[in-house]
């Protein structure tokens, strides 16, 4: 799928999310599945460390760097104010995994696939969050 192809269901999601979530209680909902998401990804993170050896400390990097951003995904940030920093925040912590990985010198597809997946989490939930706030 190119760039612009990309961008256009980006777009449609975004709209879709500013028309389907109105309240906070439902965009909490939407952030507790995004906090699942991440913490599924520590947990694939931790498994394919145990069978990489050779890529062990990068990929236990990425797992913590997940779990990390699981604490930033929760709903707390919504009722503080907070909720559009904590989920940068959780996007830093993905970012600190790409990091790990290309400093290990680690090329494995699937780690790169569970990244980018998350990542269109991501996309959705800084829209829901930005929807709410603004």
């Amino acid at each position: 799928m190119d760039s612009r192809n990309r961008i256009v269901i980006f777009a449609a999601i975004v709209l879709y999310l500013f028309l389907h979530f109105p309240s906070q209680t439902e965009a909490g909902v939407e952030l507790a599945s995004k906090q699942k998401e991440s913490g599924d990804s520590s947990e694939f993170f931790a498994g394919l460390a145990q069978s990489n050896p050779s890529s062990k400390t990068a990929l236990e990097q990425c797992a913590a760097h997940f779990k990390e951003a699981v604490l930033f995904l929760n709903l707390k940030g919504l009722q503080g104010g907070t909720a559009s920093l904590d989920v940068h925040y959780a996007l830093d912590e993905v970012d600190q995994c790409q990091d790990a990985l290309s400093s290990g010198n680690v090329l494995i597809d699937s780690a790169t696939s569970v990244i980018q997946k998350w990542k269109t989490v991501y996309d959705a939930a800084a829209a829901t969050v930005s929807a709410l706030e603004h």
